[in-house]
């Protein structure tokens, strides 16, 4: 579709014939995928008896898909020719304030969309360099003063790095950048860019298309007019007073534009400075959400490859297992695909201070009807391994509603995460990365680890609690009691908070339950750790766990969990009862 579509309208480089034109390629590629996504092509299998009515339908998919490239031809074709129309009826003086800046806004418009602006307004361009030698030739002899605008003024100035400045963008990237894959494409495009080559950022970060970084890349220019226009005016710096080639490197170029003068060279140097300052919001703004896409990206290539490597690892084993390994991974792989997961918020209270709340954050899974779904799924991820892109997904989302929640003072918002999330030596430069990211307070973050994560002296587990107790986040051991660890696995670990799974209480109906329970509620005095009670759902259970010396509780007896909405009307009702109570 692209080579037919170029070749037909004439879109192909003059010197070796080949296709050249970006938004051509951009539009087929989109037309392109679309129609295979939705009439897909597969290997036919004539012992099939299906055969003959899979072929017609095949080859009307094909067909089809040729009459597209033809309906799309003409349409190109259609544009094209309106465009001449328009180019050539198109007014513009650049040698005017007002006409400059509609030129470079126009300009910068094309190049943001992939059309090269300088051919579309080839006749304006054409008319400005020969009324630019015009006037440097009647200046040189003396029967004309010299114009501030002109061929020059535009290459030297308001073109650094390329078109829309990119210079800017490209220092912006290199200072202010967190981003790996920004900054190496920033070093990749440096020697390009030194020669006003930018296209290599164009199509690489990308700038074309993007919502984000086509604003600034409009305005740049445009300000950089203004001040160069401005400073020249004043007669703080030279005129341009001659026309450098376009290639010419930045600095070196305003050197020679300006008549050998330094001024030239600090001019460049303030423009580029205000673009880098101009650009910086709009790319960490763009950085930010590429970094959440990318992170989603590689989460997703991390899930599909753990689920291929577990697919793989079923071949050799009963088919049995391997069909039901094979439909876990198809469940994971579509939750991963569609609808999307949301967390809920359940309040744990503090009994001597109910305004003193925290909260434990549970994932849920909504289908694309809005279906809630409760975390039977997790062991799904479990299973196929991909249960640490899972605890990552999590912390983001929390991340994304920790702002939202009413958190008193010293309260936190506990995330759940993996025994095998906890080990992984990544795990602490990921959390801190996120409370970065999202501009959350380590103090804000409470992480609860299961018991199986203490059952090995892992090294590796000791190491990581360590360190993010020294970044301000808190961890806690969640169902404590539900399994196999006991006094001196909890030892070895310097937990913050030790929370008694639901089992325990409802184990405390006999008198050798209740003395268990005693007996664990004597664990901050040997740990020094704070004590929550889970699964608190009567009145009875509230003071018994208070009878032990358990002031935090949590259970259906205060609320359910509930989604970030509900929890933050839950919490503002609660204050204001609180407030009636002591009034």
């Amino acid at each position: 579709m692209f080579t037919g579509i170029s070749i037909a309208n004439d879109l192909v480089a003059p010197h070796n014939g080949l296709p050249n034109n970006p938004l051509i390629a951009l539009l087929t590629a989109l037309i392109a995928s679309s129609w295979c996504v939705a009439f897909r092509v597969f290997p036919l299998d004539p012992s099939r008896i299906d055969f003959v009515s899979a072929l017609y339908k095949q080859s009307a998919h094909f067909f089809g898909f040729l009459l597209l490239t033809v309906f799309f031809n003409q349409v190109v074709g259609s544009i094209i020719l309106e465009s001449d129309v328009i180019s050539g009826n198109l007014t513009l003086n650049p040698l005017t304030i007002s006409g400059g800046l509609f030129y470079q806004f126009i300009l910068g418009l094309l190049g943001s969309i992939g059309i090269n602006g300088h051919n579309f307004l080839f006749r304006a361009k054409q008319q400005l360099y020969e009324d630019t030698k015009n006037n440097l030739d009647a200046w040189e002899m003396g029967e004309a003063p010299l114009n501030i605008l002109g061929q020059g003024f535009y290459d030297a100035f308001l073109a650094i790095g390329g078109s829309g400045s990119t210079m800017s963008l490209l220092l912006c990237i290199l200072i202010f950048s967190k981003d790996k894959r920004h900054i190496t494409l920033a070093l990749s495009a440096l020697p390009l860019v030194m020669f006003n080559i930018n296209e290599l950022l164009l199509f690489g970060l990308p700038i074309i298309f993007n919502p984000t970084l086509i604003a600034p890349f409009v305005l740049v220019p445009m300000i950089s007019f203004v001040v160069v226009y401005g400073v020249m005016a004043l007669g703080l710096v030279n005129p341009v007073s001659a026309i450098v080639d376009w290639m010419t490197p930045p600095l070196i170029s305003g050197y020679l534009a300006t008549n050998n003068s330094i001024g030239g060279v600090i001019l460049q140097v303030l423009v580029i400075a205000i673009g880098v300052m101009v650009y910086r919001p709009f790319y960490l703004h763009y950085a930010g959400k590429s970094n959440i896409d990318a992170r989603a990206m590689i989460r997703r290539h991390a899930l599909e490859k753990s689920t291929l490597t577990s697919f793989l690892g079923e071949v050799n084993q009963s088919m049995g297992g391997h069909v039901n390994r094979h439909e876990v991974s198809q469940r994971v792989g579509k939750m991963m695909t569609r609808g999307s997961f949301v967390m809920y918020y359940q309040p744990q209270v503090n009994l001597k201070d109910p305004s003193d709340v925290a909260y434990e954050s549970l994932v849920r899974y909504r289908t694309d009807d809005g279906q809630i779904v409760p975390p039977m799924f997790i062991k799904d991820f479990h299973q196929v391994g991909a249960i640490k892109q899972l605890d990552e997904l999590v912390i983001d989302l929390v991340l994304q509603d920790l702002k939202r929640l009413p958190l008193s003072a010293g309260c936190r918002v506990g995330v759940n995460i993996s025994a095998e999330s906890v080990s992984d030596p990544d795990i602490v430069d990921y959390i801190a990365e996120r409370l970065y990211h999202y501009g959350v307070s380590p103090t804000s973050l409470e992480l609860e680890v299961t018991e199986e994560a203490i059952l090995e002296d892992h090294v590796q587990i000791r190491q990581n609690i360590e360190i993010l107790q020294g970044l301000g986040v808190k961890v806690a051991i969640d169902d404590f009691g539900a399994g196999y660890a006991s006094f001196p696995h909890l030892l070895k670990f310097n937990f913050d908070k030790v929370k008694l799974d639901r089992s325990l209480l409802l184990n405390a109906t006999e008198e050798r339950g209740q003395n268990l329970y005693q007996l664990l509620a004597k664990i901050s005095e040997v740990t020094g750790c704070a004590l929550v009670a889970e699964g608190i759902e009567t009145e009875k259970d509230v003071a018994f766990v208070e009878s032990c010396g358990i002031d935090i509780c949590q259970g259906f007896y205060f609320a359910k969990p509930m989604p970030l909405e509900d929890a933050v009307g839950w919490a503002s009702n609660k204050s204001v009862l609180e407030s009636v109570k002591h009034a």
